[in-house]
């Protein structure tokens, strides 16, 4: 891997934190607040705890990924040349792969036992904002972060392009699925899909609309909502 990837890389990071901060700025500030899909009653969890649970688990999904490079990178990644329908194909592949298998993970982890000792510090936080989009257990972060390395290397080795696409989408949906708003113009009719269907599995419906994605996999095993 080269240096202008590892700058890429860089630069996707730094648009991630651009997102968290936009969007959760924009559930809080008065003139966007109205926005907002869903507003607790009271926050259960204080503020520094959740700034050292975010923290910490992005500085282990850093440290998870710069691993999986060091030890699995060409399984991964491959060193070939590809156009850009390859890289679509690739991309869209992956997605829809790791997507299936989260499903499975997600519901599992809506299982009691699951729940009380690790997913259920994700949905401690009430209606959350992409503040908290990362607000998780260890476990699940390195779970949901493996399950995207295990896709990628099923369809792969992917080419270098394709993986900094799919960490971009996989990052960027995972921000926006947790922003709670919906934003009025037709321009975010996709991005209003997700937060409004994840709003309903942190809200009303805990046992529906596990996959994070796409809708299907709920419609095709009869959990969506």
């Amino acid at each position: 891997m080269s240096w202008q990837f590892f700058l890429i890389l860089g630069l996707i990071l730094a648009f991630d934190a651009i997102l968290i901060k936009t969007l959760s700025w924009a559930a809080e500030t008065s003139n966007l607040k109205k926005y907002r899909i869903r507003t607790p009653e009271t926050y259960r969890i204080p503020k520094e705890r959740k700034k050292i649970n975010t923290t910490l688990n992005g500085l282990l999904s850093l440290s998870f990924f710069g691993a999986v490079f060091y030890h699995f990178g060409d399984l991964i990644i491959g060193n070939h040349s590809v156009g850009g329908v390859t890289i679509f194909g690739e991309v869209l592949a992956t997605l829809l792969l790791y997507d299936f298998m989260y499903y499975f993970l997600h519901r599992a982890m809506h299982h009691p036992k699951a729940m009380k000792y690790v997913h259920g510090v994700h949905h401690f936080v009430r209606f959350p904002t992409s503040n908290e989009s990362i607000y998780l257990h260890p476990v699940e972060n390195l779970a949901g972060l493996s399950l995207l390395c295990i896709a990628m290397a099923i369809i792969g080795p992917i080419s270098a392009a394709s993986f900094l696409l799919v960490f971009l989408l996989h990052s960027s949906i995972n921000i926006i699925v947790h922003s709670n708003l919906a934003l009025p113009h037709p321009i975010f009719k996709l991005f209003n899909f997700w937060a409004l269907k994840h709003d309903l599995h942190h809200g009303k419906t805990l046992n529906r609309n596990y996959a994070s994605i796409f809708p299907f996999w709920d419609q095709m095993f009869g959990t969506a909502a």
